[in-house]
């Protein structure tokens, strides 16, 4: 039984092919970069503001209004003090330099709009890297899952190391968990120099 395991495990190798062995060092998009996102809850603009040290700085417009995104280890966004404190419970850098096979798995406290307190156990995986083709272009990315215990839906990023930025998201519909919304990269404008 072992050989036969050591020989799928040796074709799987052979299958995934050099891109198996690859990595990528943590950066965010350089500055004035913009991006530009299609998705079923609207188009979206983000332009690249900054880093606060482990975190990609974003100004979003998206439906007329704009919003400060920190991006934490360039792959769990927030917007607000709650989606901060789940993003910061997170050990995001573990995962860095990028590499299938590298996860981490943390117990995220958070006070909700109810008042409550509620626990999550996430996992956070580089599950792949793969080409991915978007409106704008094919890149090769790290696809990243990100899963909570109990709940059969799950947030994956495609980030793109070309870009520092994700290319591809897909994560359940907030108005409709039954539902799954994908936002692709639609343009990008390189930064004015």
């Amino acid at each position: 039984m072992k050989p036969v395991l050591a020989l799928a495990a040796a074709l799987a190798t052979l299958a995934a092919g050099p891109a198996s062995a690859q990595t990528a060092e943590f950066k965010c998009p350089a500055v004035g970069t913009e991006f530009s996102y299609r998705s079923a809850m609207g188009d979206s603009i983000a332009t690249a503001t900054g880093q606060d040290g482990n975190v990609c700085l974003l100004k979003r417009a998206v439906g007329g209004k704009t919003e400060q995104v920190r991006v934490h280890w360039g792959l769990i966004g927030s917007v607000d003090a709650q989606g901060e404190a789940f993003a910061g419970g997170i050990a995001l850098k573990s995962l860095w330099p990028l590499k299938v096979g590298n996860k981490t798995t943390n117990t995220v406290t958070l006070t909700g709009r109810d008042g409550k307190t509620h626990s999550s156990t996430v996992t956070v995986a580089v599950a792949a890297y793969e080409k991915v083709t978007v409106p704008a272009g094919t890149f090769d990315a790290f696809r990243v899952e990100e899963n909570k215990a109990g709940e059969a839906t799950r947030n994956i990023h495609w980030w793109a190391p070309a870009l520092g930025q994700s290319v591809k998201e897909s994560f359940p519909d907030w108005r409709d968990l039954s539902k799954t919304v994908v936002s692709e990269l639609a343009a990008v404008k390189a930064a004015a120099r």
